[in-house]
């Protein structure tokens, strides 16, 4: 087996090879056609991933980091989310940080994945590109300032070596929600591709559809605050509730709201009651998770 310091020959090797522009790109983006462990840039961020780790997590400031750019995979019909992981040399808090994913299942085959050159994540709470919040962010996650990137499309900071929060990874495991029936519904409908009820095309199903009797009591599937109840569109008599990290939860199709905007309520809290109003074809609650307004699967005890 090579040693680190063959490794690092190797790919310093590799570095003077490829064009100054790719190196000095910060944000970079380059295809990834193949996850074969033969494949050159799969062995090149291999080890780059490796020298920026041994860097950061030691936090040798007199050392550089490679500089961060970003391979693009276009998940194929036999991959998993644990195997892109482990070929690209990735670990889960940073694929799914970097992809904002809100657990494992929410990759699908066509879907583009971000894999960049480093482990890390992006810090959720301190969107100030100044020095002052570079400073903070890295007095929080204690790491040289010089070693962080800001993204100007997210708005955040990437911070290398570092992993989630446990609060991010409680999200990320289904650990968070909870049944908004306590399991007295049964899934009806799906998240995913399937033919609308009303049109018999194929459509995207946002949310999961859990049938149960009129009147059934709905529960809030985590603590959060309402943001909206009411009436809207197809969604009938609807009650929206804020979370966490850019989370929001949906609850559509309600025959009774029993919750205010500005209410701020705990997981398991009574909320409303199952009903059919808006677009359905019977009594059930939709149910939608949402983080930073995309549509999520949703993930809870005895669900996926």
């Amino acid at each position: 087996m090579p040693s680190f310091k063959r490794h690092l020959q190797i790919l310093l090797s590799a570095l003077i090879l490829i064009s100054l522009s790719e190196v000095q790109a910060v944000y970079d983006r380059l295809p990834l056609k193949s996850l074969e462990y033969s494949d050159t840039k799969i062995i090149r961020v291999r080890e780059e991933i490796k020298y920026n780790l041994q860097i950061s997590v030691s936090n040798l400031d007199q050392k550089d980091l490679v500089p961060l750019r970003f391979l693009v995979y276009k998940v194929g019909p036999k991959d998993t989310f644990f195997k892109i992981m482990a070929r690209t040399g990735m670990d889960l808090d940073t694929l799914s940080s970097v992809n904002e994913l809100a657990s494992p299942q929410d990759i699908y085959p066509g879907m583009e994945l971000l894999i960049p050159n480093m482990r890390g994540v992006y810090d959720s709470e301190e969107h100030s590109p100044d020095e002052s919040g570079r400073k903070k962010v890295a007095a929080r996650f204690r790491i040289s300032p010089k070693f962080l990137y800001y993204d100007d499309l997210r708005k955040s900071w990437f911070v290398p070596g570092r992993g989630l929060p446990k609060e991010e990874k409680n999200f990320f495991y289904g650990l968070v929600f909870s049944d908004p029936l306590a399991e007295e519904g049964r899934v009806s409908s799906k998240f995913g591709r399937r033919k609308d009820p009303f049109t018999k095309k194929d459509t995207f199903h946002g949310g999961i559809d859990l049938a149960a009797e009129e009147g059934t009591p709905v529960y809030a599937s985590a603590d959060g605050e309402v943001s909206f109840s009411g009436t809207r569109g197809g969604y009938g008599r609807l009650i929206i509730l804020k979370h966490g990290l850019g989370y929001e939860t949906k609850y559509g199709h309600l025959s009774k709201v029993l919750v205010s905007p500005g209410t701020k309520v705990k997981k398991g809290q009574l909320i409303g009651e199952v009903g059919m109003t808006g677009r359905a074809t019977g009594f059930h609650l939709h149910f939608e998770v949402l983080r930073n307004s995309l549509r999520q699967r949703p993930v809870f005890k005895g669900h996926v």
